[in-house]
């Protein structure tokens, strides 16, 4: 699948996104408006990652990208179906790709998981298998996901769009398509994916976590270590052992 660049400028800033991709690991995290932070995807110990997710409103995309990313008829150039999305990112360069199958460059489908990530409840993963939800997950409205459920069934492949740091480790942050992902899921089918990977991303700042994740959350062992990491390191990014 062929990659598309596209530079943002005059772009809202409501989506933005903070992380470094080293060879010692990165972390990541998305951002809404007014610079609260979003969720968090950032290295822990042995080998596993660290997710967290903070409360926060997420951004409403134009009806007619809606529907294309509904029925998987998202057409090219990306830059232009994807207009009313990429005019609330930050500016900065950006690459597109997709709509393609989640994990496309592997062999065969693997699995992948969405984990249950809430304000007050940090996770980590195992591998680089997994989506970063930024809504709540498992989304609770059954009758969206018993209508792609059944869209699926019937041969469509509505897509979902991700957002991460270009190169890192996971699947990226679902902007849009919670519904999409547990009927995929539901139906035992590799979902469809449109991607949104940032590159030269701002260094993220420890303030940032800690001004928007709860006291719960930053008392989470992983979480602590990582801000202790961030807060030594405020302009790099050192190993994670």
């Amino acid at each position: 699948m062929s990659v598309e660049s596209v530079t943002v400028t005059g772009g809202a800033g409501v989506i933005d996104l903070r992380g470094e991709d080293t060879p010692h690991g990165f972390t990541e995290s998305l951002l809404y408006s007014g610079g609260a932070v979003a969720a968090l995807d950032g290295p822990a110990t042995g080998g596993h990652r660290l997710v967290a997710r903070a409360p926060g409103r997420r951004p409403e995309l134009g009806g007619g990208l809606r529907i294309a990313l509904a029925t998987g008829q998202v057409s090219r150039p990306l830059r232009d179906s994807l207009r009313p999305l990429l005019d609330l990112l930050a500016d900065g360069h950006y690459e597109l790709s997709g709509p393609e199958r989640l994990f496309a460059d592997e062999p065969a489908p693997v699995a992948w998981s969405v984990p249950e990530v809430g304000p007050d409840r940090p996770e980590l993963v195992g591998d680089g298998r997994y989506l970063v939800p930024t809504d709540t997950w498992p989304p609770a409205e059954d009758d969206r996901v018993a209508y792609y459920r059944q869209a699926i069934r019937s041969g469509h492949r509505p897509a979902t769009v991700l957002l991460g740091v270009a190169g890192g480790a996971g699947a990226g942050f679902v902007l849009d398509g919670h519904h999409k992902l547990a009927a995929y899921l539901a139906e035992g089918v590799t979902p469809q994916v449109v991607r949104i990977a940032r590159t030269e991303t701002p260094v993220l700042a420890a303030a940032e976590l800690r001004a928007c994740l709860s006291a719960t959350a930053l008392g989470h062992p992983a979480l602590a270590s990582l801000l202790t990491t961030l807060d030594g390191h405020p302009g790099s990014r050192p190993e994670v052992s």
